[in-house]
C-alpha cells in the first residue's frame, strides 16, 4: 500500500495492489458493486483499464479539505487487483491507473 498526502491542499490519494487468487472480472463487478453501494453511490464499469475496471465518485466534496470529490477505481490485471482512491477527479485517476499499468 502506498499513501500519498499533500501538504498543500491536504489531498490523499492511497493505491493499493494485492495478489487476489480466483479473481474474474464478475468477481471485481461484485466487489465494486458493494463497496459502491455502501457509500450510497453506484459504480460505472471503464473498459480499457485493466483486464476489467470500475470506478465510483463519493459525494463529499464538501467534506474534503481539498474540496474535491473522493474517487475510487477498482481494476484487475490477471489475479492482481489495484485499488486506487483519491481526492481527485475522475480523469486524474484514471491518469494513474494508467501509468500503473505502464510500470
Amino acid at each position: 500500500m502506498c499513501n500519498y498526502s499533500d501538504p498543500t491542499t491536504s489531498a490523499n490519494a492511497v493505491l493499493e495492489i494485492a495478489t487476489t487468487p480466483g479473481l474474474s472480472a464478475s468477481l471485481l463487478k461484485t466487489t465494486a458493486d458493494a463497496q459502491a453501494s455502501a457509500q450510497q453511490v453506484t459504480p460505472t464499469a471503464l473498459p480499457g483499464i485493466g483486464d476489467a475496471a470500475y470506478q465510483w465518485v463519493l459525494n463529499d466534496a464538501s467534506a474534503n479539505a481539498s474540496h474535491v470529490a473522493t474517487t475510487t477505481l477498482i481494476f484487475s490485471v490477471g489475479t492482481t487487483l489495484i485499488d486506487i482512491t483519491a481526492e481527485a477527479t475522475p480523469a486524474h485517476v484514471q491518469a494513474l491507473a494508467h501509468a500503473v499499468l505502464q510500470g
